[in-house]
């Protein structure tokens, strides 16, 4: 499970630097193509290479949203199989990324959260001192990057989409102009969310299967 992850967390990384590296050949064509110097066709054509990061980065996300909730899950039933008392439930490490408000995902925080303190193997089963045990900052940080940074760029995306309301291709040339640099910011800040999950993942499972001797996550 966890090599599953961190595969697709590769291929979500991959299409986001595609995405970044065709921006400036998506404005020069959207540019060229309101001056008149590009076809319709060709026109669509420029923009083939964007297209491919855009449902690369569609279908992995998918994917990571599917692997991720079960590996949340069974984390969170083995910990309780060992004697964690913890206070989320395996169905709250389902249910809770779908639970309002969808886009900041608060639950799925809390629940990584006591998962990381829960994991401690050095804590006997039955024990609750794990409680009191710190919290690595990169859940946090990966919060702040899934949770909260895609607010802003919602908004954005709203306000570009509200300013180019005709849906012909020249609007669609001066959107791709106008979100050019908003494109590129959710790119990156993309790469490094998936960088911060990518240590999630990897560090509670295993920690989890130090406490457990569990080899399910992997």
């Amino acid at each position: 499970m966890r090599t599953a992850i961190l595969i697709l967390l590769g291929v979500y990384a991959l299409a986001a630097l595609i995405s970044i590296a065709a921006t400036p050949s998506v404005v020069d064509a959207s540019e060229e193509y309101l001056d008149g110097r590009l076809s319709n066709d060709e026109f669509v054509e420029r923009l083939a290479a964007n297209g491919i990061a855009g449902l690369l980065t569609v279908g992995a996300t998918v994917a990571l949203l599917v692997l991720s909730i079960i590996w949340l899950q069974r984390i969170v039933a083995n910990h309780r199989a060992v004697g964690r008392r913890t206070t989320w439930s395996p169905g709250w490490a389902i249910g809770g990324w779908f639970v309002p408000p969808l886009v900041v995902y608060a639950v799925p925080m809390l629940v990584l959260r006591e998962s990381w303190m829960a994991s401690d193997p050095t804590v006997a089963s039955g024990d609750d001192r794990w409680r009191k045990n710190s919290v690595n900052p990169i859940i946090y940080v990966w919060w702040v990057l899934y949770g909260l940074a895609p607010i802003v760029f919602i908004a954005a995306g709203v306000a570009f989409q509200t300013g180019n309301l005709g849906g012909d291709d020249d609007d669609l040339a001066r959107s791709l102009i106008d979100g050019a640099g908003f494109t590129v910011a959710q790119s990156i800040v993309g790469i490094l969310s998936a960088a911060a999950w990518a240590l999630i993942v990897r560090g509670i499972t295993a920690r989890h299967s130090a406490l457990t001797g569990e080899a399910l996550a992997r």
